[in-house]
């Protein structure tokens, strides 16, 4: 908050001073002697301080005079009403302390940051003025002693020959490295297109062994009887891809794309030597279901894991967002698959809620968490390919009809055959997405390729072109003084329109051409200087504004609970703490009482937690629209809510109690055609200072009453008996 005077800076660190101390004395309870001395304090040094800053702005005519000093009277006229208003009201003093406190703070700010700032640069201008009168005919004799020898040593067209290839020579450097970051980019392109086959690849076998996978699940389930036939055609095409893709692997040209995938070949090669294995026994008949669906389910994963790791390769954030895009639906697509051969299974067992089988439950759950990667790392295209496809409310609902139509059927060989159809046809229209996806991207990235070759071509072309119109030039300047003018009224054109980026490398002290780049180079760090001090008090400002804010919000939510708004169990404590004080001090009566949503377990169990916090943000509106505006509704627990009522009785609170269960048990709450109602078990209390010793036991006594109330049938209001 300096403002770069010494004198001002001084007096605004001794008003910050003075302002603790009042803060502290808020905080201290101090007498109304010591808070007069205070106000008095505040009082004298503001009007030193404004009597030295109206004196320096009249010192220097600072246009804005008159308005700086109504602001300060104004100001000095408010500080006798501050005080005033700092013992007037008893029952608000806290609050009403704490308004002007924040008064003066955001005052202080004000002054220092709007008020002081909008003349520091009249006075910086005064001061550089007043040296510039008082050392204007002093001579350099370091600045001219150089620019006599180099005046010796070069003549004004060497200089201007040599101002003139500088540009050149770094407008050729800036072109190599836009040629070197355009073929960076190139060779990107070509990894990507390697990584897009190795995706193809890993797609054509995973979509090959899920249906594998299927048929394999359903010839056990069947014992042994169902899907033999197709299984064996689909083994040899399994083989078959695997096969060429090891191939193509081996004949890839990137090496960067080799190593990285052959990282996890070994490991893969393995599994497929287990699949044989696997396959073998289950001709034999010595395997089952459990066996056949995790070999399977083992090397996809690990194929999948091929493509997830390709992402890591240097290939730039926006392909590596397109790559994850492809392997979420990848994703997505093998754990239809897994629904795939595990409903085969249920449906031989004759299961009649697909979504009673925990497995499913979760690769729903996997499901929802591959869509939500897919759009945060898909483009629009992809998303527009994808479409109804992604739409996971849709395909879930449509997963459960299609199982309950699947259940339809008496014989279990006919459900089976049924459901792989059904999810066979899900599966292979997510496979035609995938493969969308992978021949969109290519499509794109050799367009992408092509133009990039283009730009390369164009940068070299350009820069040929450049090099030889540069040469020319230089060697008709060379021979010229009028560029080194031209230049300067060009620069001069260029600042008015607001470009203070341009700057002359060499000045020539010696003839009228270097006095004026030297008066050119003045103005331009004027100007920039000027930009930045503005740049640097907007941001001052931002940076309050946003502390400010941020104080608010963190205080607000160490107050708080997160999910309803309510009162929070720390901040209850001490409002119930200051509540027992007043009574003890002033006799009034106090009251709590402790509220338990009945069986709200069995709501989150039933409908999930987020149907449960929905119900418990429900259930705190309606407490906070029927309380007073001085009681206060706390959160305690999970379902567990306290309101403490000042200045009631226990006959009225117990009263309040019954109307406001008799409120709760009428409320509904519709979720997914589901009219939720909820009951409450309340049990209330009053502050005796001769029973209780603490607010621990005066809680723990309505604590008491509402177990009571649950253990006799909930849905009641207890009194606690003293």
């Amino acid at each position: 908050m300096s403002v770069g005077i010494d004198s001002l800076d001084n007096d605004h660190k001794k008003l910050i001073a003075i302002l603790a101390q009042l803060m502290s004395a808020k905080n201290e309870k101090l007498g109304q002697d010591d808070i007069d001395v205070i106000f008095e304090r505040l009082e004298g040094y503001c009007l030193s301080h404004f009597a030295r800053e109206e004196a320096l702005l009249a010192k220097i005519d600072y246009k804005q005079l008159e308005a700086h000093k109504l602001s300060h009277q104004a100001f000095i006229k408010k500080i006798p009403q501050l005080k005033e208003q700092w013992f007037a009201k008893v029952t608000e003093s806290e609050a009403v302390k704490d308004k002007i406190i924040l008064f003066l703070q955001q005052w202080l700010i004000k002054h220092i940051l709007e008020e002081d700032l909008d003349y520091v640069p009249a006075i910086h201008c005064f001061q550089e003025f007043s040296r510039y009168e008082k050392d204007k005919k002093a001579k350099h004799p370091w600045l001219r002693f150089f620019s006599i020898k180099l005046s010796h040593c070069l003549i004004l067209s060497h200089r201007v020959l040599i101002t003139t290839l500088l540009p050149v020579a770094a407008v050729l450097l800036l072109c190599f490295f836009i040629l070197k970051d355009n073929y960076q980019r190139y060779d990107s392109i070509s990894k990507v297109l390697g990584l897009n086959s190795v995706i193809e690849q890993v797609n054509g076998i995973s979509h090959s062994l899920q249906a594998e996978r299927g048929l394999s699940t359903g010839y056990t389930s069947s014992n042994y009887r169902s899907f033999a036939k197709q299984l064996r055609q689909r083994r040899k095409s399994t083989d078959a891809k695997i096969q060429y893709f090891l191939w193509l692997l081996e004949q890839s040209a990137n090496q960067e794309i080799k190593v990285s995938v052959s990282r996890y070949m070994t490991n893969f090669q393995e599994i497929v030597a287990n699949l044989s294995r696997h396959r073998m026994h289950l001709d034999q008949k010595i395997v089952g279901f459990e066996e056949t669906y995790h070999a399977y389910t083992q090397l996809i994963g690990q194929l999948l894991s091929v493509s997830d790791h390709l992402v890591h390769i240097e290939i730039g954030s926006s392909h590596a967002n397109d790559i994850s895009a492809i392997n979420a639906i990848l994703r997505y697509k093998e754990f239809m698959g897994q629904i795939r051969a595990i409903g085969m299974k249920m449906a031989e067992n004759h299961q009649e809620n697909i979504y009673g089988n925990v497995e499913v439950s979760l690769l729903i759950g996997k499901q929802l968490n591959t869509l939500l990667i897919f759009k945060n790392a898909a483009n629009s295209a992809q998303k527009s390919i994808c479409g109804h496809y992604c739409d996971a409310f849709a395909l879930r609902q449509h997963l459960e009809s299609s199982y309950l139509e699947t259940m339809q059927f008496e014989d279990k060989d006919v459900r089976a055959a049924r459901w792989f159809k059904v999810m066979s046809a899900k599966v292979d229209n997510l496979n035609s997405v995938v493969q969308r996806l992978i021949n969109e991207f290519d499509g794109q990235i050799y367009i992408e390729s092509q133009k990039l070759k283009k730009e390369g071509y164009l940068i070299i072309l350009a820069m040929l072109i450049f090099l030889l119109v540069a040469i020319f030039f230089a060697l008709v300047l060379n021979y010229s003084i009028i560029s080194p003018v031209r230049k300067l009224t060009y620069a001069l054109n260029d600042m008015s329109e607001g470009q203070n980026n341009i700057h002359f490398n060499h000045i020539d002290s010696k003839d009228e051409i270097g006095s004026m780049q030297l008066a050119f180079e003045k103005l331009r760090r004027k100007l920039l200087q000027g930009d930045v001090y503005k740049a640097t008090v907007s941001q001052q400002q931002k940076e309050i504004k946003y502390r400010k804010s941020q104080q608010d919000h963190f205080q607000q939510l160490a107050l708080t609970d997160a999910l309803t708004g309510a009162v929070n169990r720390h901040h209850f404590n001490e409002v119930l703490d200051q509540e027992i004080a007043n009574v003890n001090n002033h006799g009034s009566p106090l009251s709590i009482m402790l509220l338990d949503i009945d069986h709200f377990k069995s709501v989150n169990d039933r409908y999930g937690h987020g149907v449960g916090d929905e119900v418990l943000v429900m259930f705190y509106q309606t407490c906070v629209e029927a309380v007073r505006s001085s009681d206060v509704v706390a959160r305690i627990g999970g379902e567990e809510f306290v309101i403490i009522m000042p200045n009631t009785q226990l006959v009225n609170a117990q009263k309040f109690a019954e109307r406001l269960r008799q409120k709760i048990a009428k409320l509904e709450l519709n979720i997914a055609n589901n009219q939720i109602s909820v009951t409450v078990s309340i049990g209330v209390s009053q502050w005796q200072s001769e029973y209780f010793t603490n607010a621990e036991t005066f809680v723990a006594h309505a604590d008491k009453s509402l177990y009571q109330a649950k253990n006799s049938g909930r849905n009641k209001v207890v009194v606690a008996q003293q």
